[in-house]
């Protein structure tokens, strides 16, 4: 019989974000991996009470338990689409959330009741 509890605790940690943008990127269609990436980012930045860090393709792989050549492909796209960007800092990378998800490169190509309306993302579409 398994012993283990799980306790988690606040005082050991959290990660706060903005319910507006959690719901951004609760409604976008990412694919799997790229959601386990977007959320590793936000819990190495956010998680940190930082903005953007720099982070390894090998760091984010190992946390998600996905291929690093699986993680840079994943990343190079999220970049592409304007979810995620990325900088140089001699030959690290820095990586954060773009915060401004109207920019997210998909946005442009779902029909108008998909996208986010005033801010937010609308009532209807969270129903569907």
């Amino acid at each position: 019989m398994n012993d283990f509890k799980a306790s988690p605790q606040l005082e050991n940690g959290y990660i706060q974000i903005a319910n507006e943008l959690m719901d951004a990127i609760l409604r976008y269609p990412f694919r799997n991996s790229e959601l386990k990436i977007v959320l590793a980012i936000i819990r190495k930045t956010y998680g940190w009470k930082k903005k953007k860090d720099r982070l390894s393709f090998s760091q984010i792989s190992n946390l998600v338990k996905i291929s690093s050549r699986h993680t840079k492909r994943v990343i190079k796209r999220l970049v592409i689409d304007n979810v995620v960007f990325k900088e140089k800092d001699g030959n690290n990378n820095v990586l954060g959330l773009n915060k401004n998800y109207y920019s997210w490169r998909l946005w442009e190509t779902l029909i108008p009741d998909d996208r986010i309306v005033t801010g937010k993302v609308s009532d209807s579409a969270l129903q569907r």
